[in-house]
């Protein structure tokens, strides 16, 4: 039996828009405020590539340091990342025991949030009863994370305090032998060949293995730590950046509720 269902959806009819009172200020009104929020627009922008070309020299940096041409490449020693390092993944608790989650206070990061360098806090929390009915297991500050299932697969953070992972993170401990920042961007130069290797379905998937079977160079400590000092200096220049677009963002929409509303 065919049965005909009707559904209302929301909509704004055209003589709704033509009931809308617009401001006319006079032309040359009209063309000194587009040209200001335009301004304003465009310092956004610029900053927000001022970004993506610091992220562009870290990278460069490290080619440089540490690419197939550096300088000892050939003395330094070569192994798997699992051979040298520590690795685990992380677990769910239960959702259909809301004691697992509710009032928690342990920070539990899901593969998603791993989208930037450093990652000091998580959206969710866990409660003690649900770390211990599960396979999530605390991560120490300085441990590297790779996302190995989602959207964010192959990306790759520092764990900037000790936390809580599910299990579609791959947690690399710290050790005496690489920095954190090396090896997060040492991974993060690893991300294509991740992509290019990952297996799934609608979504990409690399495995645990996949991580620890990849061949890791191991330069000096030194070599690592002076790599280290220099791209903290553009994190700290990134701060100051990402602190003058959100100022900036928020007189854009100052200005804008000022004109139009």
């Amino acid at each position: 039996t065919r049965h005909d269902v009707s559904v209302t959806i929301p909509s704004l009819r055209r003589t709704d828009i033509l009931k809308i009172d617009v401001p006319v200020p006079p032309i040359a009104e009209q063309e000194k405020i587009v040209a200001e929020l335009d301004c304003l627009s465009g310092i956004i922008e610029k900053k927000k590539q001022q970004l993506k070309e610091l992220d562009n020299l870290a990278q460069s940096i490290f080619y440089e340091m540490f690419g197939e041409h550096a300088d000892g490449r050939d003395k330094w020693e070569i192994a798997k990342l699992g051979n040298v390092c520590k690795t685990t993944s992380g677990g769910t608790p239960s959702k259909g025991h809301p004691e697992y989650y509710e009032g928690g206070d342990i920070p539990w990061l899901r593969s998603g949030e791993v989208n930037k360098m450093n990652i000091h806090e998580t959206e969710l929390f866990i409660t003690e009863e649900g770390l211990n009915n599960s396979s999530a297991k605390w991560f120490p500050k300085g441990t590297v994370v790779i996302a190995m299932y989602g959207a964010t697969v192959g990306q790759v953070g520092i764990l900037c305090n000790p936390m809580t992972t599910n299990q579609a993170i791959c947690g690399i401990f710290p050790n005496e032998t690489f920095t954190p920042i090396y090896l997060y961007h040492f991974l993060l130069s690893k991300k294509p060949e991740y992509l290019e290797i990952a297996t799934g379905g609608a979504q990409a998937n690399i495995s645990q293995n996949i991580v620890r079977d990849t061949v890791v160079s191991c330069p000096p400590l030194t070599l690592q730590q002076d790599f280290a000092s220099k791209i903290e200096s553009i994190e700290k220049q990134k701060e100051l950046i990402a602190q003058s677009i959100k100022e900036t963002e928020t007189l854009f929409n100052s200005r804008m509720d000022y004109y139009f509303n």
